[in-house]
This record gives C-alpha cells, structure tokens and sequence, in this order.
C-alpha cells in the first residue's frame, strides 16, 4: 500500500511539472495577435497506413501537418483587421496585398516545435510575428504613405508640462476591438493620431500601440491599492497596465492617461473629449510621444467578437 502510494504521488508531482508547459503551450495557440504581437498555430499530421518505414512515414506526417498549419497560419491572418472597417482578407482581394507576397510569406513562416506520436503522427506549430521588419504581417499590410503633421490643438493658450514618456487611453468597461491602424478620435470625429502622421518604418517595426487587457476586479480594488502603495491615478493604471507585459512599458515610466468616452468605428476607435484631445497635442508639441507610437489602448473587454 505504501508503495502504490508513492508511486501515486510521484505521478501526480510529474503531471503538476508538465501542467504549466502545457497550460502555457495552449495558452500561446489561444492568445490573440495582439497580446503577444506574434500569431502561433499548430498543425496535425498523419502517415499513410500503407507506409511501414518510420523515417518515411514521418516525412509523410510533417508534410501534412506542416500543411495544415500554413492554411490554419493564412487563414488567422487574413482574419485581423487592418482598419475598423478593412480586414487582410479584404486587401488581398483587392489588390491591396499582393497574393504571391503573402502566399511566400506564410511559407516562410518559422517552425516554432515539432513532436511526433508513438503512431508516427507529427504536430508542427509554426509562427509569424505582427511586427519587426520585412518578415512581419505589418510589412505586408503597411505601405509608405506622405507623412502628415498631427493636427492643432482647438485651444492653444494651455503650456505643456513638457515630461510626459507616453499615453495611455484608458477605455474601462468599453469594448475595444483590436486593429493593426487604430485612430484616436477627437469629439467632432477627427482623428488627432493615426497612421499617416507616423513614420513607415517605425510602425512596421513596433507598431502603432499596445493593447492591453486589464483585469476588472483588481482595478475595482484601486482605492484600497492607491491607499496601501501611496500611488496617484496615473502611475496605479500605469503599473497595473504592464504587470501583464513583464513591466516592460510602452508608454514609458510617466504616461498620460487619458478616459475614452466612447469607442466608434466597429469599437476600434477611441474617442475622447475636446479638452483631452487638446491637451494630448499640447504635450505631444512638448514631448513628441505620439511620434514614436508610445501609445497604449487599455480595457477590460479587449478582442471582441464582430458581427
């Protein structure tokens, strides 16, 4: 009995050390292209039965699993909105993306792992990252267009602080649909931060923002937590914001953070009042944070389902 109760737990104490591989392994395949700037799929293989060699009954698996993973890979990124309105999908019908490009580039896509079963079988799970260079889908999706200045601010007799690093719109309960060219809105619908007011080559390296998805019940805690830690708002919704994305911050260690009133445009869009809008170029003029895309989209409900 004591020997079946040993074995017994060693079992379980080795199930509980391949738990988080797992978890973690899954977890990657699930996340959005956004939470990780990368797209991971996985695809599943079989050897023909009449094949009793196993060197060339697993070439015949990895054939068709690495197969399946490229039409999953394909089919995942034309799926992501390029605009509120434009998907990839969209553009290579189009014209927009040219097709042999993007069929060359789902080919090269790199090979994340590959294992294979007792019967042969083979899963390979391949990867593409959002943004980078040449070899990310924002290469495909951006092209270089004339750069435009951002726009006035309504108001002009405010002065900047001049030591902002970054800004954080913070959408709360607000539906945020994740696109690879958001917009900031102002109140009259005008957008005061988009793509053509970036330089090309900085937002198919890191993008235009960061979307981070925030856990509601610990931002309902905020006072408690702004009590015991002796923070203000803006540093609380900063520091929360990040302890999903390993502290590692995008908006820097002194953001603006800024209440969105709405989100329009298929909820892609944030919209903020007149005096925000204002206030974010007066400090943009000063500190030039919206120039290089420091700029964070946070809520509770970020990779909504579009109808």
């Amino acid at each position: 009995m004591n020997t079946l109760n040993r074995i017994t737990k060693i079992v379980c104490f080795l199930v509980l050390m391949c738990l988080p591989c797992m978890v973690n392994s899954q977890g990657e395949l699930d996340k959005g292209w956004w939470e990780n700037n990368i797209i991971v799929v996985e695809g599943h293989g079989l050897p023909p039965k009449n094949i009793s060699d196993m060197s060339q009954a697993r070439a015949w698996a990895r054939r068709a699993a690495l197969e399946e993973a490229r039409d999953k890979l394909a089919a995942k990124i034309k799926d992501i909105y390029i605009t509120a309105n434009m998907t990839v999908s969209e553009d290579l019908a189009s014209g927009e993306i040219d097709e042999e490009q993007f069929d060359n580039f789902v080919r090269d896509a790199e090979i994340k792992s590959e294992r294979y079963g007792a019967d042969n079988s083979c899963i390979i799970a391949i990867t593409v990252p959002v943004y980078g260079g040449g070899d990310s889908i924002a290469s495909l999706t951006f092209k270089p267009v004339e750069k435009e200045d951002f726009p006035k601010p309504y108001d002009t007799s405010s002065k900047a602080k001049g030591n902002y690093t970054g800004l954080i719109i913070d959408c709360g309960d607000l539906e945020l649909n994740p696109v690879l060219a958001p917009t900031i809105n102002n109140a009259d619908n005008k957008s005061i931060y988009s793509y053509k007011n970036l330089e090309y080559e900085k937002v198919v390296a890191n993008g235009m923002i960061s979307y981070v998805k925030e856990d509601k019940q610990q931002k309902d805690n905020k006072p408690l937590l702004l009590t015991l830690g002796k923070l203000n708002l803006n540093n609380f919704i900063f520091n929360h914001a990040y302890a999903a994305k390993n502290n590692k911050s995008r908006a820097g260690d002194n953001p603006l953070v800024i209440k969105a009133k709405v989100v329009s445009d298929n909820n892609s869009t944030p919209v903020i009042s007149a005096s925000d809008a204002d206030r974010i170029l007066i400090e943009n003029q000063a500190s030039h944070f919206l120039d290089e895309g420091s700029v964070v989209f946070v809520s509770h409900k970020v990779g909504g389902v579009r109808i």
